[in-house]
């Protein structure tokens, strides 16, 4: 559940690369001059959730996301991120089932550089159901791997609300615990929607990975709510942690990443529309 608030402040990126002649012969070029440090364009904290804050004034930032990288993105997040900082375990495909070369058959298409709207296409006599296990599984381990590796500077203090941005405010509920809507950190939310999702996918009842074994008549349902639960991880982390992604050089990958996700839960309609309000502007110059 999320609930709307005042207006988001939209967000930018600029790299800067200053070239200097390296010959011995060449007179040493003046020093750049010292400027001020710009303002932190991504905040650790949310914003004040103030209805008299101006989020569309003429200095407020907007965010231009780079280009992402085509190619295998399993690996080049490998080699970008930490694999030691996984939030959770990685879910593995087991050798010899049908999702195990499903996934082997996506992963060829990633790497042979094909456009990501038609990869996430269903293959021609290919099992939907399937189709969806693999991408829900193999997006929990890519996402479960961006936030891990960040996750360090998402704490209570600098995140005391789940959100994205000061418009947006995500509460957790569950079967358990929280029987109602209720408001927590951030990274106390994130523990317990990694926790839920971790559970369905390793239930064989809900994903089973024997063949022969059939797909519970609520599996859409629960992928829909595991999809738009991975959502908000994209949110929280583009909006408030997107710094941590530039200065390791990531930004690029994980863009890569989120546009591959959205392609897939938009084509196969396993998002509501207005989940992806929050990020919507960064998505229609990303995903045309």
């Amino acid at each position: 559940m999320f609930r709307k608030r005042c207006p988001d402040a939209a967000l930018q990126t600029v790299n800067v690369a200053l070239l200097y002649p390296s010959s011995s012969s060449q007179p040493a070029p003046p020093p750049p001059p010292v400027l001020p440090a710009p303002p932190e364009l991504f905040p650790s904290s949310p914003l004040p959730r103030s209805s008299s804050l101006n989020l569309l004034s003429p200095l407020a930032p907007v965010f231009v996301p780079l280009a992402p990288v085509p190619g295998n993105m399993s690996i080049a997040l490998k080699q970008v991120f930490n694999k030691d900082k996984t939030f959770r375990p990685k879910r593995k495909f087991e050798p010899g089932t049908q999702r195990f070369e499903l996934h082997k058959k996506a992963q060829v298409s990633l790497s042979s550089g094909v456009d990501l709207r038609a990869a996430v296409a269903l293959p021609h006599g290919e099992d939907l159901n399937d189709w969806v296990a693999m991408h829900v599984v193999d997006f929990f381990n890519r996402i479960n791997l961006i936030y891990g590796t960040v996750c360090e500077f998402c704490t209570e203090k600098s995140c005391p609300v789940m959100s994205g941005g000061p418009r947006y405010e995500y509460r957790w509920q569950d079967d358990h615990k929280y029987k109602k809507p209720t408001a927590l950190p951030a990274p106390k939310y994130m523990n317990l929607l990694m926790d839920w999702i971790e559970v369905q996918i390793n239930n064989e009842d809900i994903f089973p990975t024997s063949m022969g074994i059939p797909f519970p008549k609520n599996f859409t349902q629960i992928c829909k709510k595991i999809i738009c639960r991975l959502f908000r991880v994209f949110v929280h982390v583009y909006i408030h942690h997107f710094d941590r992604m530039i200065l390791m050089g990531a930004e690029a990958h994980v863009n890569t990443c989120y546009k591959h996700f959205y392609y897939f839960s938009t084509e196969l309609n396993l998002i509501d529309r207005k989940e992806l309000e929050p990020l919507k502007d960064m998505t229609s110059g990303m995903c045309h």
